[in-house]
């Protein structure tokens, strides 16, 4: 055989192996190339479509959503994977805390955000995140009184939490709260004017409130005080910012009020798990999440406030006046936080509503 006819036979075994490596590798390198996905473990009403379909649009990285219904569940699943296969979860204040010290998150690099210096500094440096190694403050609200005036008349300035715990004899029922914690909560600051871990005599004392207060409840319901006021199935319901100022769009009877002994604010957090394997996508879309067209879609779709101080431009004059009483009274705004033990708070519930 001569060196030409091996030279041939050799060629063409090459063409033939780049023939199999192009049909077997190739698309599947391509593939890898062009899809590029983030998984975000999110709230089911804190993220507009729009939004994601923008940046998926922009940038041609997909986000790929799935959803819990309380941080309770965020916490348990993130435990239960160690947070592999998330790139981004948006957990509330307290909720960073307790995946911080299970070491579940990654920290964060400030550099890689674009906003950094235009974030809010009220809603920086608490104490579940001191320096905010960990998360980030996307969104916040502040809880309240929902208020339908056409059918309860008086003015704003008599309404405290008084009104819902103690309201002498009365003609109407009102719509509470149904998470346990947040009751308690409540209780605690109606009580005792602070917010702190209970003694069991303390614990007790809140108990028989809410046994008291049960009879001028409508419902136990979180996620529907804007029905229940525009119905006018009650002329007050406790709730969120969030849930009221869409109503209030649609309903100009509906206002929103704030008890002058002070309440609680809730910030929603946007945070990087420890095992995320695409943290320079994942950066992209926080910063996407943070301009200021975004935020004004969040808020006037979905009632939450922006963090950032250009986001707040699109705030309406009602908003921006809660935020000013934020910034001049805000050691009258708490956080909710675990203040006695939850088995314990949970079968209180169980008899509250029995």
């Amino acid at each position: 055989m001569t060196y030409r006819t091996l030279g041939k036979r050799a060629a063409i075994i090459f063409v033939w192996l780049v023939i199999i490596f192009s049909a077997l590798y190739l698309p599947h390198m391509e593939f890898t190339k062009q899809e590029r996905v983030i998984n975000v473990f999110t709230w089911g009403d804190i993220l507009d479509s729009r939004v994601v379909a923008a940046f998926e649009h922009q940038t041609g990285i997909k986000v790929r959503l799935s959803y819990y219904a309380s941080n309770e569940e965020l916490v348990v699943k993130l435990k239960a994977t160690g947070g592999e296969g998330y790139d981004l979860i948006m957990p509330s204040d307290y909720a960073v805390y307790l995946l911080a010290k299970d070491q579940l998150l990654s920290p964060i690099d400030h550099t890689k955000l674009d906003f950094w210096h235009d974030v809010h500094p009220k809603l920086l440096n608490h104490s579940f995140d001191p320096d905010n190694r960990y998360s980030v403050p996307l969104e916040w609200e502040v809880f309240g009184l929902g208020i339908n005036s056409t059918m309860y008349k008086e003015p704003s300035s008599s309404i405290h939490w008084k009104t819902i715990f103690d309201p002498g004899p009365i003609d109407f029922k009102i719509m509470m709260v149904n998470d346990p914690m947040q009751a308690l909560l409540l209780g605690d600051l109606y009580l005792y004017n602070k917010v702190e871990p209970l003694s069991k005599e303390q614990f007790t004392a809140i108990t028989d409130l809410l046994m008291r207060q049960k009879e001028w409840v409508e419902a136990y319901a979180d996620f529907r005080a804007d029905y229940f006021l525009a119905t006018e199935s009650c002329p007050i319901a406790v709730a969120s910012t969030s849930y009221i100022w869409r109503a209030k769009r649609l309903f100009p009877f509906i206002d929103f009020v704030v008890p002058s002994e002070g309440s609680f604010i809730t910030i929603e957090n946007v945070c990087i798990p420890a095992k995320s394997t695409h943290q320079e996508w994942t950066y992209a879309f926080i910063n996407f999440l943070f301009r200021p067209e975004v935020g004004a879609i969040h808020f006037e779709n979905l009632g939450f406030f922006p963090s950032t101080y250009s986001g707040q431009q699109a705030l309406d004059e009602d908003a921006k006046e809660l935020l000013r009483m934020f910034e001049e009274h805000t050691d009258s705004f708490h956080f909710f936080q675990k203040i006695y033990s939850p088995k314990e708070v949970r079968d209180m519930w169980v008899e509250v509503k029995s």
